[in-house]
C-alpha cells in the first residue's frame, strides 16, 4: 500500500472507532436516564428503581438529592470520602 493511502486508512479506522464509541455511549446514556414520565421515583412504588430507593432509605442512608447537579456533587463527595478512608487504611496497614 503506498504511503499516501496508509494515512487515509488510519483516518478511516479512527473515524470508525469514534463512531463505535459514540453509539455505545448513547446506549449507556439511554439506559442510565430515568423514563420521561417518572422524573421522580415514588419511594413506595413497585418498580425496581423505587424499591431500591425505599431500601436505601430503610438502611438509614440519606435519599439522593433532586437535581442532577446536586447528585453529581454528592457523588463527588462520596468518592472523595471513600478515597480518604482508603488512604487512611493504607497508612495504618503500613505501620
Amino acid at each position: 500500500m503506498p504511503a499516501r493511502q496508509q494515512g487515509w486508512a488510519g483516518v478511516l479506522a479512527l473515524l470508525f472507532a469514534v463512531l463505535i464509541v459514540a453509539l455505545l455511549a448513547g446506549a449507556v446514556l439511554k439506559q442510565a436516564r430515568p423514563p420521561a414520565d417518572h422524573a421522580e421515583p415514588d419511594p413506595g412504588g413497585a418498580t425496581g428503581v423505587a424499591g431500591g430507593a425505599a431500601q436505601v432509605e430503610a438502611e438509614g442512608a440519606a435519599p439522593a438529592p433532586g437535581s442532577a447537579l446536586e447528585r453529581a456533587r454528592a457523588l463527588e463527595q462520596s468518592v472523595q470520602q471513600q478515597a480518604s478512608d482508603l488512604d487512611k487504611r493504607m497508612r495504618d496497614a503500613e505501620k
